[in-house]
C-alpha cells in the first residue's frame, strides 16, 4: 500500500481474469493453484475505497450475504501520523476449546487468538480507530505443529514413505497450511481491509531451520528434506512475499516477470526456492516501506544466512549492503524490523556469542561440538549468535545516531517476536560515538499473536531476565575474545506473556507504543493493556 496505489492478492479456484476497482490481472497457476496480483493505481489519497473481486466479470467477493462490512482500501495517512499494528508467532487451530485453552492447562491449547480478537474489536470501532498497517514479524504458521484440521485434510497423502509425519511436507500441504491459517471469516476480512507486510521465521519450515550447518548437513541427506523446503519456499514467496512488494517492485522482479510471461509460475518460482537453499545462494526477502513519517525495513534474517564457522552471518554480503542503502535519513522515524529480537537481554545475549565462539573453537578443538550442540539443542540462533552481523548492526545504529546517513531520525524503533512473550527496551549509543545523538533509540519485542509457552517454558524465559543469567553469560562470554556489545541497553517494563499483539502510534509528532493481551472467554475475548510506553 503506497500513497495513491495498491496491491490486492487473490488466489482462485480456477483460471480467470482478476478485476479489482477497475483494474485487472490474469491469475498465473502453480501446481493447480491459481493466483493474481491485481495493482491498482491512481487512488485517491483522501479518501477510503470500498471494493469487490470480479473473476470474469461475476462478483466473486464479498459474497452474497455477506454480514462484515466490505473490504476497502485505505490507504497511508497523511504526513505525520501513523498507527502500525504488529505482532509475530500464531498457530492457526479451531476457535473453540480445547484449542483456545491456555497451553500450560491442555496439550491443543494455543490460549485465544489475539489477532482474531482485534479484528472483533474493529467491528465494534469507527474506522478512523482502525490500524493503518499490520506488520506480521514470522511463523504465520506452524509447518512443523499441524493442527487437527490439517492432519485430517492430508491424512490420505503420502510425500514420502520415510519422511517426519504430522508436518507439512510439500507445496500441496503448504497451500493447505496457508488456507487453514486465514480461512476464518474475521481474519480473512481484516486482511482484506488492513495493508499487511509479512516476513518469515524458522517454524515455516523447522524450528531448527538453518540454526546450524551441521543440523543442515543432516537434513539434506534425508530423501524427504528437499521436497520440504522447497515447497515452504514456493509457498512463502506467493503467500506471503508477494503481497510485500509494490506494483512498480512487481515490474522490476524478475522472477515475478517470468510468471506473468506463461501464466506458469511452478518452474520460476522453484528455481527461485532452489536458488534460496544453496549455501551460496543468493535470496532477496528483506523489504522496505515508507510508512507516512516513517521508513519500514524489515530484515529477512533466516533465507540468506551464512552457517560455516568462523563466516556465520544472518545475512549476504549482498543482501545487506541493500538493506543499509535505505538508511538514508530521508524520514522523520526509521522502524527497523526482524524476525528475531537483535537485542536479547544481557544474560541470553552473553549466552549466545559464547555459543558461537566455542562452536568456532575458542575453548579449543575439541570443545567445537559443544558448541554446536548446545546451539542446536537450545535454538541458540539470534543475532547474538551471528557477531558478524550483530557488529554490523551496531555500526549502523551508531551510524544513524552520529549522522553519517543523512538526517538523524527522531526515533529508530527495533522490532522483533520470535521468543514469545513481550517487552520494550531503551538503547543507548556509545557517548564517544555521538555525544548528544539527536535520535531516541527503542526495541519493541511482541510474540505471540497465538502461541502461549507453558508455565516451563515461562520459567525459563524470565530466568533470562535476571540479574543472574547476566553474570552467568558474562562470566562465559569472558573466556572468549568475543568483546562487549558496544550498545547498552535496558529494560523499561516488565516481561509479559499470554497471547498479545502490540500498536506503534505517531501522531501529533509523539510516539507511543502500547501492548495488549487477550483476556475473557473464547467467545467474546477482550484486549488488556500490559505496556504503554511512550517513545517520543
Amino acid at each position: 500500500m503506497g500513497q495513491t496505489d495498491a496491491t490486492v492478492w487473490v488466489e482462485t479456484d480456477q483460471a480467470c481474469r482478476v478485476e479489482v476497482l477497475g483494474s485487472t490481472a490474469d491469475t498465473f497457476e502453480v501446481e493447480g493453484h491459481h493466483f493474481a496480483i491485481v495493482c491498482v493505481t491512481g487512488l485517491d489519497p483522501e479518501v477510503e475505497h470500498p471494493y469487490e473481486v470480479h473473476l470474469d466479470g461475476v462478483q466473486a467477493w464479498p459474497p452474497f450475504g455477506y454480514e462484515l462490512p466490505q473490504p476497502r482500501i485505505r490507504l497511508m495517512p497523511p504526513e505525520g501520523n501513523l498507527r502500525l499494528l504488529f505482532g509475530s508467532c500464531r498457530a492457526s487451530a479451531p476457535h473453540h476449546p480445547p484449542y483456545t485453552r491456555q497451553h500450560m492447562w491442555h496439550s491443543k491449547g494455543q490460549g485465544i487468538d489475539v489477532l482474531r480478537a482485534y479484528g472483533m474489536r474493529m467491528l465494534r470501532q469507527p474506522s478512523a480507530l482502525w490500524p493503518d498497517a499490520l506488520m506480521m514479524l514470522g511463523d504465520q504458521l506452524y509447518a512443523d505443529q499441524v493442527n487437527d484440521t490439517i492432519r485430517d485434510m492430508v491424512a490420505e497423502r503420502e510425500v514420502h514413505a520415510n519422511g517426519p509425519v504430522e508436518v507439512l511436507e510439500d507445496f500441496e500441504e503448504y497451500c493447505i497450511g496457508y488456507w487453514d491459517a486465514w480461512s476464518d471469516p474475521i481474519v480473512r476480512w481484516m486482511l482484506s481491509t488492513i495493508p499487511t507486510s509479512m516476513m518469515f521465521d524458522d517454524h515455516e519450515i523447522n524450528d531448527k531451520w538453518n540454526t546450524s550447518l551441521e543440523w543442515l548437513r543432516e537434513k539434506r541427506q534425508t530423501d524427504w528434506y528437499e521436497t520440504r523446503i522447497i515447497g515452504g519456499l514456493m509457498a512463502y514467496w506467493i503467500y506471503q512475499h508477494l503481497g510485500n512488494m509494490s506494483p512498480d517492485e512487481l515490474a522490476k522482479d524478475h522472477t515475478f516477470q517470468r510468471v506473468l510471461e506463461t501464466r506458469q509460475g511452478a518452474e520460476p518460482i522453484k528455481e527461485l526456492a532452489q536458488m534460496a537453499e544453496r549455501d551460496d545462494g543468493v535470496s532477496h526477502f528483506s523489504m522496505c516501506r515508507d510508512l507516512g513519517p516513517a521508513r519500514l525495513i524489515v530484515v529477512d534474517a533466516r533465507t540468506g544466512r551464512q552457517l560455516g564457522a568462523g563466516r556465520r552471518q544472518i545475512t549476504t554480503d549482498e543482501e545487506w549492503d541493500w538493506i543499509t542503502s535505505k538508511v538514508d535519513g530521508d524520514y522523520r522515524h526509521l522502524l527497523f524490523a526482524s524476525s528475531l529480537p537483535i537485542l536479547l537481554p544481557y544474560g541470553m545475549h552473553h549466552i549466545e556469542a559464547w555459543s558461537e565462539a566455542v562452536s568456532d573453537g575458542a575453548w579449543g578443538r575439541r570443545m567445537r561440538g559443544l558448541g554446536e550442540k548446545v546451539r542446536i539443542t537450545a535454538n541458540l540462533d539470534h543475532w547474538a549468535c551471528f557477531q558478524d552481523s550483530y557488529r554490523k548492526f551496531e555500526d549502523l545504529v551508531i551510524d544513524v545516531a552520529a549522522g553519517r546517513r543523512g538526517r538523524t531520525p527522531d526515533t529508530m524503533v527495533m522490532f522483533g517476536g520470535d521468543v514469545h512473550h513481550c517487552w520494550v527496551s531503551e538503547v543507548e549509543v556509545p557517548e564517544e560515538e555521538a555525544p548528544a545523538p539527536a535520535t531516541r533509540f527503542w526495541q519493541v519485542v511482541c510474540s505471540g499473536l497465538r502461541k502461549e509457552p507453558s508455565a516451563s517454558e515461562r520459567v525459563v524465559l524470565r530466568l533470562g531476565h535476571t540479574k543472574l543469567a547476566e553474570a552467568v553469560g558474562r562470566a562465559l562470554v569472558k573466556t572468549t575474545k568475543v568483546g562487549m556489545p558496544r550498545l547498552r541497553w535496558r529494560p523499561v517494563t516488565m516481561p509479559h506473556f499470554r497471547n498479545q499483539i502490540g500498536t506503534l502510534e505517531i501522531a501529533g509528532g509523539e510516539m507511543g507504543v502500547r501492548i495488549e493481551r487477550v483476556e475473557g472467554r473464547w467467545r467474546k475475548p477482550r484486549l488488556a493493556t500490559v505496556i504503554e510506553h511512550k517513545l517520543l
